[in-house]
Formats: C-alpha cells, sequence, structure tokens
C-alpha cells in the first residue's frame, strides 16, 4: 500500500486545546476520503465517506444522487466508483471503488451510545482538506430499528458523509444533515444501517430517485417535526467543475 501522509485540520471553538487534540487517535482518519460526484450538467458535488470494506465506501446518497461519475479521493490518490449500493431513503449509499487500499473503519452500534458521551468526527469540509472535530451525543433518536445521533459536533457544508467515531474508534455514524437554517441539531445517520446494504445486490453508477426521509416533510420522524415540519439542510452543496 502506498504510505499516505496525514495531516489533520482541528476545527470547532470547542478544540481550543490542540494539545490534547494530539492525544487523539487520528489514525482513525485514513480511514476517511473525499467523494466527488458528477452530474453530466457540469456541477460537482464533494462530500466525505468511510472505507468500510475493502473497494467499498460508505457516504451520503445526497452528495451522489445526481451523479453519472463518481470519484473517490485519498490525498493524491483517485479511484473512480464502479458501483453503488442505495438506500435513498436513509440517506446511505455504498460505494464500490476497485483497487483501493485504504485502512478499512471498524464498525460500531449506536446502542452502545450514551447521551453526553464524547464522539469524534473526520471528513472533508469544503473540500479544504482532512479535518477533525470533537463533540458530545445531545440526543439519540429512535428511527428505523436504529437511533439517529444528535450531536453538538457541529458540521459544515460540504461535511457530508464525514465519519462519527466513538472513544474505541468505532464507527458509529455518518454526518448527514442540521436543522433548518442551522439554528440547532446536526445529525448523524447511524452505521448500524451498513451491514444491511452492504449484503444488497451492487447497481450501476446512475441519478437516483426519491425523497430521503429527513427531506420529505409529508412524512417527517416525530424528532424532527419540533422543527415545524420545515426541511432539513443538505450539508454538501453543488459547485461547478
Amino acid at each position: 500500500m502506498r504510505q499516505i501522509t496525514l495531516i489533520v485540520t482541528v476545527l470547532g471553538p470547542w478544540m481550543l486545546n490542540i494539545a490534547w487534540a494530539a492525544e487523539v487517535n487520528h489514525t482513525l482518519a485514513l480511514s476517511v476520503v473525499q467523494v466527488q460526484a458528477y452530474p453530466r450538467d457540469g456541477r460537482a458535488f464533494v462530500g466525505s465517506g468511510v472505507v468500510v470494506d475493502y473497494d467499498r465506501v460508505a457516504t451520503n446518497c445526497h452528495v451522489t444522487r445526481h451523479a453519472d461519475s463518481i470519484v473517490v479521493g485519498k490525498g493524491a490518490l483517485r479511484y473512480r466508483a464502479a458501483s453503488q449500493r442505495a438506500d435513498l431513503k436513509h440517506d446511505l449509499c455504498i460505494l464500490e471503488a476497485p483497487g483501493m487500499s485504504l485502512p478499512v473503519a471498524s464498525l460500531g452500534t449506536t446502542s452502545v451510545l450514551s447521551v453526553g458521551e464524547t464522539i469524534y468526527m473526520y471528513g472533508y469540509p469544503r473540500a479544504i482538506g482532512i479535518a477533525f472535530a470533537e463533540g458530545r451525543v445531545e440526543r439519540l433518536h429512535p428511527y428505523d430499528g436504529s437511533l439517529v445521533i444528535e450531536t453538538t459536533a457541529g458540521f459544515v457544508q460540504g461535511a457530508s458523509g464525514s465519519g462519527i467515531f466513538d472513544q474505541d474508534g468505532r464507527l458509529v455514524g455518518l454526518a448527514t444533515f442540521f436543522s433548518a437554517g442551522g439554528k440547532t441539531g446536526h445529525y448523524a445517520i447511524p452505521a448500524d444501517w451498513i451491514p444491511g446494504l452492504m449484503a444488497s445486490d451492487p447497481q450501476p453508477i446512475r441519478p437516483l430517485s426519491g425523497s430521503l426521509f429527513w427531506e420529505d416533510t409529508s412524512a417527517l420522524p416525530d424528532f424532527l417535526k419540533r422543527n415545524g415540519d420545515r426541511s432539513a439542510a443538505p450539508s454538501s452543496p453543488p459547485q461547478s467543475r
């Protein structure tokens, strides 16, 4: 495997103690990649993803759903996705990128998380390079057999698909959306949904149709209705190529 230089940017007002940040196991970042999704109209959607198996990367479908071509990147390395597994409702997509030789993240479960527990986030916000933030589990919301994580580790546009890790270094979620207006609530879908989707058959890379659970205002989960039935804001903006 080619050597990868790990340079981590520390984000957020909660990370004023840089010496403490150096004590965190930043090798977790080696499993986090940038995802670049290209529709035919010339736009580019940029987000993050986590390597969850050999040649496979978990990310948010709202990053890739318009794409006809998807590239996974780590430093100077680039891998073109050959197929995808999509669970659009849950905003979870798994990309298959042949030839990718990157460390695989250990999967955890939200069932062992507690409110107030420390979590760590790695991703590529605004495509500026790998970045790190620390936060806490603010709430755990039951939904479709698992728990959606609400966290104080606020993320910005471009961070969709960033890995959320527990204190034991296990992947417990993917940073996905924040409340409309960005006033309250940053949410991560649970890693518990990943094994079931990996067991499904891969499909060609092509645009996806349908609604995500957090954007369908006619059927929002109860924990999102407290925001006045407003659509949540995606965290991965389109860019021009």
